[in-house]
């Protein structure tokens, strides 16, 4: 037999590729950590606001045009086209597809260059007075988005580029990028930021920096492959408006995550100073849904949609439902910690100075611990947008989306106003995930050749490591003190995530969980090979 076509060689290659991904994930992540805390350390409370207040309104353009497009749309018909043996086909109309979308994206960039203040006024168009951000943050945020608008277009490079590498399955090519751009920004950071317009202004002028250098380092990275694919504005082409079509559901679709954290910010302006501290408690739970969620997504969904394009039902099936369960066996001990910890991963992680104060970690970690529900609805939300996305059925996550959307602004509406105070903000938006993940899941199961199966046992069981795990965390919560401290904070936190991890896994074992003994394996494996 051919080993490209065993079914142990396919998984151990995607084995390989998903623990690849998380580990560039978890670099990424951690390098985003430590920019995070940097910006807490080198501005003030005003500053950090506008900084990241000006990333907003740019983030949302690239989504919108082009952001969940390249790795659901792109990317699942690049991988169609050479599951079928039609590479030429494909490289032509995703050629199309870049050259288009670029010289669009090159308009929206100087557009909003030009016009940053008229569109970040929109933040304060809604609101009555008393809820209104500061005008002068907003003036801030508006001009240091004059560099960030210019950013996007070589972000959009960048993804366009390892959704290509992605496609052609070279996961390793596309790991550890991001962590190149976060080290860049960092840096920008570290050395030109300070709490005045011009600092600001220089700081994102860096950022746009640390963009440019992302994409030519992915490019020199994939040039072997990148270079197949050349300039064709062709916008009348059949099969890239075929694909257009295809992937116009999923450019909106990935919008609404954006809308999302605009309409949060904008309901923020009765709380003070709390838009940085809102993307702290949200750059926490995303940590498990970015590294596994979204590891396991991205090299799923190349292999789901060559299944499918090669009528392959059962092995989407299999596919889909392991990836679920493996998504879910390590995001739920995951949120578990996060609810059970949230005052002491919040201090932890970004108390380092002054400025980062008790009531900062106060605020954050009651934003954190409404928020650890998304780490399980948003994994399932994510991993089932990207089989629809597969399957060609891009309509479906719009439809979701769109629902999830409408319930957000609501809820903080209704939350706010009934003195829910700032867990407002976060039980809005976990509402609204729970309403898309439903949808997803209705919509889905609908199709009985490829809906996952054994979901509920699987998930019955992982409650039950949960409520031990939690139950063994209040004990060390109980009977373990440490000291004051900032080493004594991260020793604490750290040894209960070791004991909280232990237990679960060794829950699962006993109650023989396939994850289990799967990651366990693979972790003893890579154990053995250090030895030899």
């Amino acid at each position: 037999m051919d080993k490209t076509q065993d079914p142990n060689s396919k998984k151990k290659s995607m084995l390989i590729a998903t623990i690849l991904m998380m580990m560039g994930l978890l670099l990424s992540k951690g390098s985003g950590f430590v920019r995070d805390i940097i910006v807490g350390i080198k501005f003030d409370e005003v500053y950090r606001d506008a900084y990241t207040l000006a990333f907003t309104i740019p983030d949302l353009f690239y989504n919108l045009l082009v952001g969940g497009a390249i790795f659901s749309s792109v990317a699942p018909y690049m991988s169609g086209a050479l599951a079928v043996n039609e590479e030429k086909r494909g490289i032509r109309t995703v050629s199309i597809f870049v050259s288009v979308i670029s010289v669009v994206m090159l308009v929206v960039c100087t557009l909003g260059v030009v016009f940053s203040e008229q569109i970040y006024s929109v933040y304060n168009l809604f609101l009555a007075e008393g809820d209104k951000i500061d005008p002068d943050k907003l003036l801030l945020a508006a001009n240091a988005s004059k560099f960030l608008f210019p950013q996007i277009f070589f972000i959009m490079l960048a993804a366009l580029s390892s959704g290509i590498l992605n496609a052609y399955k070279r996961f390793s090519s596309t790991a550890f990028a991001p962590t190149v751009y976060n080290i860049c920004v960092l840096l920008a950071i570290m050395i030109l930021a300070g709490n005045t317009q011009s600092e600001l202004m220089h700081t994102t002028a860096g950022v746009l920096v640390a963009a440019f250098i992302y994409f030519m380092f992915l490019y020199i990275l994939g040039f072997s492959t990148l270079k197949k694919f050349r300039f064709k504005f062709e916008p009348k082409d059949k099969e890239f408006i075929f694909l257009l079509k295809r992937a116009l559901p999923i450019m909106f679709s990935a919008s609404i995550v954006q809308l999302n954290v605009v309409i949060l910010n904008m309901f923020t302006g009765r709380f003070g100073n709390i838009i940085f501290l809102f993307r702290n408690a949200n750059t926490i739970w995303q940590i498990p849904y970015g590294i596994f969620a979204v590891s396991i997504g991205t090299v799923m969904t190349p292999h789901l949609a060559g299944l499918y394009e090669s009528k392959k039902y059962g092995e989407c099936r299999d596919l889909l439902t392991t990836s679920i369960k493996n998504i879910l066996f390590l995001t739920i001990p995951s949120a578990g910690m996060i609810f059970l910890m949230s005052q002491n991963v919040v201090a932890a992680i970004y108390q380092w100075g002054s400025r980062y104060t008790d009531a900062n970690v106060a605020d954050a970690s009651v934003l954190l611990r409404y928020l650890v529900l998304p780490i399980i609805t948003q994994s399932i939300v994510h991993v089932m947008n990207h089989a629809f996305y597969a399957i060609g059925k891009t309509k479906v996550p719009l439809i979701a989306g769109l629902a999830g959307l409408v319930t957000n602004p609501m809820l903080c509406f209704i939350l706010i106003n009934n003195d829910f105070g700032l867990k407002s903000l976060s039980i809005a938006y976990s509402v609204s995930s729970v309403v898309q993940m439903i949808i997803l899941l209705i919509l889905y199961m609908r199709n009985k050749e490829i809906k996952p199966r054994n979901i509920g046992i699987f998930i019955l069981k992982s409650a039950v490591c949960l409520i031990v795990m939690s139950f063994v965390l209040v004990l060390i919560e109980i009977f373990i003190h440490f000291g004051p401290g900032k080493l004594n904070s991260l020793l604490s936190l750290g040894l209960r995530g070791v004991v909280c991890l232990i237990v679960y896994f060794g829950m699962a074992i006993v109650l023989r969980m396939e994850e289990a003994r799967f990651w366990l394996d693979r972790f003893l494996g890579k154990l053995k090979l250090k030895k030899k």
